[in-house]
C-alpha cells in the first residue's frame, strides 16, 4: 500500500520478486489518490476500510486463500490499523509507518513551514473536532 501523496506505482519495483515467488500482487489507489476518487485521505484511518473491503472481496472471490500486506509510510500505517482487527493476516512488510500521528505532524510542520509548534497542536485541536 502506497504512502501520502503517493498511488499504486510504488509497488512496481516489487513485480518481478513477486511473479518469481508465484503470489499475487493487487495494487489500488487509496481514495484520494492517484486514479481514485475522493477529496482527502487521513493518513491510514479511513484507508483501514478500504483494505479490509479489498481483503474481502479477495477472500469471497477465491482470488487467494493466504494474505499478506505491504506497505509504506501512511500504507505501513494503514496495514497495522488493518491488521489490528484482522487476525487472519499472514504477516506484514512495513516501511516507515509512523506510530503517532500528532508526532509527524509536528515533525513535519517544523522541517518544511515556520509555524510554530502551538499553532499546529491548535490546528489539530481544532480538525479532531471536526473529522
Amino acid at each position: 500500500m502506497h504512502g501520502n501523496s503517493s498511488c499504486r506505482l510504488e509497488a512496481i519495483d516489487l513485480v518481478p520478486f513477486i511473479l518469481r515467488s508465484k503470489m499475487t500482487l493487487f495494487c489500488f489507489d487509496f481514495a484520494g489518490c492517484g486514479k481514485s476518487e475522493g477529496e482527502f485521505i487521513s493518513l491510514g484511518w479511513h484507508e483501514r476500510d478500504d483494505v479490509n473491503v479489498i481483503v474481502n472481496y479477495l477472500r469471497e472471490h477465491r482470488k487467494v486463500n493466504t494474505v499478506g500486506l505491504w506497505g509504506r509510510s501512511m500504507g505501513a500505517a494503514t496495514a497495522l490499523l488493518h491488521g489490528d482487527r484482522d487476525p487472519s493476516i499472514a504477516g506484514m512488510v512495513l516501511d516507515s509507518a509512523f506510530s503517532d500521528l500528532k508526532v509527524l505532524v509536528q515533525e513535519l510542520a517544523r522541517t518544511h513551514t515556520k509555524v510554530p509548534s502551538f499553532l499546529v497542536s491548535t490546528a489539530m485541536s481544532l480538525i479532531r473536532g471536526s473529522v
